[in-house]
């Protein structure tokens, strides 16, 4: 934005009008009638793919070579999409994981097994190719792949997700901070009753994010004042969920209620020119998915718990809804949200029935 801003406004309109067309020149070498589809396999595949799947890994990065075998072995799937002009690049690939019911959190993974399957799981998916980001490989994918399962697997009835809320921290801490600048404010307009709030940080507040209750709960948690910026602090820390002997803090628990309702709120509440502000949830619901249900401690990795406190969430293809839902997303905004992420609300906001 600040970049546009320097551009004379013709010059701009130009710019514009150029990435449409290549947008639009990429998507038809890029359509899915041209992609060719595989399934990678640590015995089949030739090194140099296995070696690029491994280290552009976006969204759980690989803990060992052992690791990769099993993301690639029995009762898991990994698919990529490759282009004629580029056999040996993957340009977007998906990790399946096939399971009896829609997972809670990344260690139920381990439960993978190809006998008596009836849930396939998405857990990972990513673009290799930033310059194709226009390009809506993602979701060709994930049709291909629901495809190839449904003939392998008859028994699947259910497509999901297992997926990460990347932004969640960042986007706390930023409601954190306002909230004690209009905190300021409100005092400073007390002191100074010419003192103009209209264009202050009031603006920013959101009455409905921190209710008076949960503060003052918080407020007993830390035995603070500021118990906001205590919460904040704690969040900082990777490890805030583990105690000195390595069992789960006392934190874990209390926090949970709050937690999850402010992840709620982000993923439903929050928007952007009516599109949900997670980018994650934005392609999921473009796709058709409904949001399914709100994970608490569902992955501890250290990035798991810088980015999302921990908390992940299920997205669930319903595929006769599918087609109903992306339609009611792109002409009125509309999200199917079900009770495993309402009921973190509470009263939050309106009805999310939507």
């Amino acid at each position: 934005q600040r970049g546009q801003d320097l551009i004379p406004s013709t010059d701009l309109t130009k710019l514009q009008t150029l990435e449409r067309n290549i947008q639009t020149i990429l998507t038809s070498l890029f359509r899915p009638g041209v992609l060719d589809l595989q399934r990678i396999t640590y015995q089949e595949s030739a090194a140099s793919i296995i070696e690029q799947i491994a280290f552009q890994e976006a969204v759980h990065p690989l803990q060992s070579l052992q690791d990769l075998k099993t993301r690639l072995g029995p009762g898991r799937r990994c698919f990529a999409f490759f282009h004629p002009a580029l056999p040996n690049k993957p340009l977007v690939f998906v990790h399946v994981a096939l399971l009896q019911e829609i997972p809670t959190s990344m260690s139920d993974l381990q439960y993978a097994t190809e006998s008596n399957a009836t849930c396939a799981t998405f857990y990972s998916i990513t673009n290799t190719e930033p310059g194709l980001a226009g390009v809506d490989l993602g979701n060709h994918l994930i049709k291909s792949v629901v495809s190839v399962l449904q003939k392998e697997f008859p028994k699947l009835t259910s497509f999901s997700t297992l997926s990460p809320i990347p932004k969640f921290r960042n986007w706390l801490e930023g409601k954190i901070v306002r909230y004690h600048e209009g905190l300021r404010e409100k005092q400073q307009s007390k002191l100074d009753s010419r003192h103009d709030v209209s264009n202050s940080s009031l603006r920013f507040m959101d009455d409905d994010l921190f209710h008076p209750t949960e503060l003052q709960q918080l407020e007993r948690i830390f035995s603070s004042h500021t118990p906001l910026l205590d919460l904040l602090e704690t969040l900082k820390s990777p490890n805030w969920h583990i105690d000195d002997e390595g069992n789960d803090s006392d934190l874990v628990g209390k926090l949970q209620p709050i937690l999850m309702k402010l992840a709620a709120y982000y993923l439903v509440v929050e928007r952007h020119y009516g599109r949900p502000l997670c980018p994650v949830a934005k392609f999921h619901i473009r796709n058709g998915a409904e949001m399914y249900r709100l994970n608490y401690m569902a992955d501890t990795t250290s990035k798991g718990m810088r980015n999302s406190c921990g908390m992940m969430i299920n997205y669930h293809y319903l595929l006769d809804e599918i087609e109903t839902n992306r339609t009611q997303y792109e002409i009125n905004y509309n999200v199917m949200v079900k009770e495993g992420v309402k009921c973190c609300l509470n009263s939050v906001g309106p009805d999310h029935d939507n």
